[in-house]
C-alpha cells in the first residue's frame, strides 16, 4: 500500500498543472466560471434535462450579475457553448489566466430520487461515503477524454487510494474557499428553500489544480423531479445567478478590506458593514469580538433551557444535555434566521474555527433522537453532540453518565 501511495504521489506532483501554491492577493480583479461537463460529456441527467445545460445557463447568468455588480472584475469561462473542455485544459485555462477565484458549477444527482438539497464544495478529503461518491461521479468526466492516461497518469476516479495523493494539497488555499463557500451556500440556501446540505470538503481533481481559492457549487439533485423542474425554471436559474453574485460581491468587499454595501437579492438576510479600521486595529478588534462571541456562545450552550417537559432538567444533577448539531460555518449566522424557523432552541458554539449550530438542550438521549428526526427534514447531515456542564463530551459517555 506505502509504494503504491507513494507512486501516486510521484504521478500526482509529474502531472500537477499549476504552480505551488502562490501567496493568495488581497484583492480580485480576475475570475474564471466554469460550467461543468458539456458536449460529449452530459453530466448527470434528469427526467428532462442534462446537467451539461444547465449549469452553461447558470455559469453565463452568474458572470452577468457579478459583472453588473463589479465592473472591475474580468470574468472568463472555460466554456460558453456546448463543448467539452478537459478537466485538465479547465485547470490550464484558470491558472494561465493567473485568476484570483475559480467557480465550478455542477448539478447533483442521486439514485435515491428524494434526495434533495444545495451543496458548495471546497478541497479536501471528504470522509463520508457521500463526498466519495459526489468527487467521483464528478471526477469521472476525466474517463471519457480519449488520452486522459496521458493527462492524469494513474489517477483513477473509483479508487479511494487516488484521493489521498488530492487531499495533500487541500489547505493551500482552504481558507478563502471556505469564506467564499459559506458565503453562498447561505446564500443559495436562502433564495432556494432547497434543504442546507451544507459547506464540504471533497477531492477533486480540478479544485486541486487550480492555483487559486476555489469552490464547486452542487445547485440541487436533478434526480429529484421537484428540484429538476426548479433547476429548469429561468426564473430560479436568475435568482440562483443572483445568490452567487451577492455572494461574490460581499465576498470581495471582505478580502479587499471594502466597506460599501452589497447589493443583494431581496431575500437574503444582510450582514451589518463593518467600519473600515487600519489593518493592525482591525486585526485587535476581531480577536477580541472573537473571543468574546466565543464566551458567550459556550456560556450559552452550558446554561440553556427548553420548555419542553420532557426536557426539564434531570433528577441526577449529572449536568448532561444531548443537542442535535445542524451544521457548521466559518461565518456567524443570527440564531433569528429563518432557517431554524420551526426547530427547537437553536443555539450556537465555536469550535476549530467553526460557527456550530444546535437545536434543543435534551436530557436525555431519547429526546435527542425526536429532535434529530425534526432537524433532518431541514438539515439532512444532522447529528446528535452531547455536553456535560456546558464541555463538549463523547455521546457515549454522555448516554452512560444520563443513565
Amino acid at each position: 500500500m506505502n509504494k503504491k501511495i507513494c507512486f501516486l504521489l510521484f504521478i500526482a506532483l509529474s502531472f500537477c498543472v499549476s504552480p505551488v501554491f502562490p501567496q493568495a492577493k488581497n484583492e480580485i480583479k480576475k475570475i474564471v466560471i466554469d460550467a461543468g461537463h458539456g458536449g460529449t460529456d452530459p453530466g448527470a441527467l434528469g427526467a428532462k434535462s442534462k446537467e451539461k445545460d444547465i449549469t452553461l445557463a447558470l455559469a453565463l447568468e452568474i458572470g452577468k450579475r457579478i459583472k453588473e455588480k463589479c465592473p472591475d472584475v474580468e470574468v472568463l469561462y472555460t466554456r460558453t457553448t456546448d463543448v467539452y473542455p478537459t478537466v485538465k485544459g479547465r485547470a490550464i485555462f484558470a491558472n494561465n489566466k493567473h485568476a484570483d477565484l475559480f467557480i465550478s458549477i455542477h448539478c447533483n444527482a442521486a439514485e435515491n430520487k428524494s434526495a434533495r438539497g444545495v451543496e458548495t464544495w471546497v478541497m479536501g478529503l471528504g470522509v463520508s461515503d457521500h463526498s466519495f461518491e459526489v468527487a467521483r461521479r464528478e471526477n469521472a468526466s476525466i474517463l471519457l477524454e480519449d488520452d486522459y492516461k496521458s493527462n492524469y497518469g494513474d489517477f483513477d476516479p473509483n479508487s479511494p487510494e487516488s484521493y489521498v495523493i488530492l487531499s495533500m494539497f487541500a489547505n493551500a488555499y482552504l481558507d478563502r474557499s471556505t469564506k467564499f463557500a459559506a458565503k453562498v451556500q447561505r446564500n443559495l440556501v436562502s433564495v432556494t428553500s432547497f434543504p442546507d446540505r451544507k459547506v464540504q470538503q471533497g477531492s477533486f481533481w480540478v479544485l486541486h489544480s487550480v492555483a487559486m481559492p476555489s469552490i464547486l457549487i452542487e445547485f440541487g439533485f436533478i434526480s429529484n423531479p421537484t428540484e429538476e423542474a426548479q433547476l429548469m425554471d429561468a426564473a430560479m436559474q436568475l435568482k440562483m445567478a443572483e445568490a452567487v453574485a451577492s455572494a461574490f460581491q460581499e465576498y470581495k468587499n471582505e478580502i479587499e478590506g471594502k466597506t460599501q454595501a452589497v447589493t443583494e437579492n431581496k431575500d437574503k438576510d444582510k450582514d451589518k458593514d463593518q467600519v473600515k479600521e487600519s489593518e493592525k486595529d482591525k486585526n485587535k478588534a476581531e480577536n477580541k469580538e472573537k473571543a468574546s462571541d466565543e464566551q458567550k456562545a459556550n456560556t450559552s450552550a452550558a446554561t440553556s433551557t427548553n420548555t419542553k417537559e420532557n426536557q426539564k432538567p434531570a433528577d441526577n444533577n449529572s449536568g448532561i444535555r444531548f443537542k442535535v448539531q445542524l451544521f457548521a460555518t466559518p461565518d456567524k449566522v443570527a440564531v433569528t434566521d429563518k432557517r431554524f424557523a420551526g426547530l427547537e432552541q437553536v443555539d450556537c458554539y465555536f469550535e476549530n474555527s467553526m460557527w456550530k449550530y444546535t437545536s434543543g438542550n435534551a436530557t436525555t438521549y431519547a429526546a435527542a433522537q425526536e429532535l434529530l428526526k425534526a432537524a433532518k427534514a431541514k438539515f439532512p447531515d444532522a447529528f446528535i453532540i452531547s455536553f456535560q456542564d456546558g464541555k463538549k463530551i463523547p455521546v457515549s459517555e454522555a448516554r452512560k453518565l444520563a443513565q
